[in-house]
């Protein structure tokens, strides 16, 4: 009886543990997309949809989609974004079929492209992915720029760096591979610097998560936001001193938190005044305006230009900002 007087309390509190890390995010979600609390729940509850991108490096893409119309796949192109289709029908048929094991298909949430095609890659650029892994954000570049850019991928894990050099072999992607601590970058390089970077952040994923999915509270909580929101910060300085004068870097998170997006944002265009934002615009119907101060702490202006998404069953919650690096400063900042 005892063990069992136990067993249920300890279920208890686990629960109470959910439920209000649940209300937490609830409030927090009203408060930054500006809903009320019916409409929040609504967002937190959204069924995502999987979207696809076809991979030219490994086969033709028109040849691709008439392969996948025959196996019974129906979906729609992204004005935004080459290559890139909606699954209406057939997820099931994709996942499992020789064009998705080949590389020549690649799932994935059509909110992973935003970040890609801000940077805007070209051919002969040198181009860093700083926290690249699983690659799937590294083989769009290379896409794109036909394998023609330098590309060097880094991970800080060496199981998820393995797994992400068989991953993008497989997805016939050309990449110089690093295994660093992104907080140290600009040692580990060694004076190296690039045309563009992308830093795809870790982050708390609050774009993958849902209200009622248990699972999905594991990990997350207000501190958890902070103490990562701190790591994006040691890592985008480290980022920018990479960066070559005139360069691009864009900057990424799959979460909802302003923590990780304004603030971080925030954070380094008062630490290096050689940094200027430029306007992330992309026809997605979900997107919502930024959070112009949080904890009453004011935020620059100019961070309306960066891309902000509410949680939508095509398009996942995303946040983007593209910094441009000045190649001198202007006079009132000399």
């Amino acid at each position: 009886m005892l063990a069992q007087y136990n067993n249920e309390r300890m279920s208890k509190n686990k629960a109470d543990k959910l439920d209000s890390k649940r209300a937490v995010w609830l409030e927090r979600t009203q408060l930054i997309l500006n809903v009320p609390e019916h409409g929040a729940l609504d967002l937190l509850n959204t069924e995502r949809q999987q979207s696809i991108r076809l991979n030219p490096l490994v086969a033709d893409p028109e040849a691709t989609i008439v392969q996948l119309r025959n196996l019974g796949w129906r979906g729609e192109s992204y004005t935004w974004a080459p290559y890139c289709y909606t699954v209406d029908v057939g997820l099931e048929v994709i996942r499992d079929n020789d064009l998705t094991l080949s590389g020549a298909v690649y799932i994935q949430n059509a909110a992973s492209w935003l970040p890609v095609l801000a940077l805007d890659p070209q051919p002969g650029e040198e181009i860093l992915d700083v926290c690249a892994a699983p690659g799937g954000k590294a083989s769009h570049i290379a896409a794109i720029t036909s394998n023609q850019a330098a590309l060097t991928v880094n991970d800080n894990s060496r199981p998820r760096l393995a797994k992400m050099r068989a991953n993008l072999e497989r997805l016939g992607v050309e990449a110089d591979f690093t295994l660093f601590d992104a907080t140290r970058l600009a040692r580990k390089f060694e004076g190296q610097q690039f045309d563009k970077i992308l830093l795809d952040a870790p982050c708390s994923g609050e774009g993958l998560m849902q209200y009622g999915r248990d699972k999905d509270f594991a990990t997350w909580s207000v501190a958890h936001i902070h103490r990562l929101a701190s790591l994006q910060k040691q890592i985008i300085l480290q980022a920018w001193g990479l960066l070559k004068p005139g360069g691009t870097l864009v900057y990424s998170t799959c979460t909802m938190a302003p923590e990780e997006n304004e603030a971080v944002v925030d954070y380094l265009l008062r630490k290096r005044r050689d940094a200027v934002l430029e306007p992330v615009e992309f026809d997605t119907p979900n997107r919502v305006p930024n959070v112009a101060s949080w904890n009453n702490k004011a935020f620059a202006p100019e961070i309306s230009q960066c891309l902000r998404l509410a949680p939508s069953p095509a398009v996942e919650a995303f946040f983007v900002a593209k910094f441009r690096k000045l190649a001198e400063l202007p006079e009132e900042l000399v």
